[in-house]
């Protein structure tokens, strides 16, 4: 499924996406290779808190910019992720590494 500011693989709803956007990182205009997934998800194979941070982690490797993205949200819809993009668009200073943000118990 394509749109003009992203491109999604698979459908949605869904607990997982895999997508690329358009954006910027240190100054510079990137394609961001991201996984947007729910909380519920993503406990499924790691080890998470009673009252588990959303979090975002970037990783540049070979010069391919990628970020996963864990959400306390029950799915990922065409909102969530349009919201998401727009959100890592405006973070001015995000560093590579895992940066965690809103527990559960706040932001569901």
């Amino acid at each position: 499924m394509q749109n003009q500011s992203y491109l999604i693989e698979g459908a949605l709803p869904a607990s997982h996406v895999a997508l690329q956007f358009e954006g910027g990182f240190g100054g510079e205009d990137v394609i961001w290779h991201a996984t947007l997934t729910a909380m519920s998800e993503y406990a499924e194979n790691n080890e998470v808190a009673e009252d588990p941070e959303q979090f975002i982690d970037v990783q540049i490797i070979d010069n391919v910019y990628q970020i996963e993205i864990v959400l306390n949200v029950k799915q990922i819809d065409r909102a969530i992720v349009e919201a998401t993009i727009i959100m890592i668009r405006k973070y001015k200073r995000l560093q590579p590494g895992r940066h965690q943000y809103g527990v559960k118990s706040k932001t569901e």
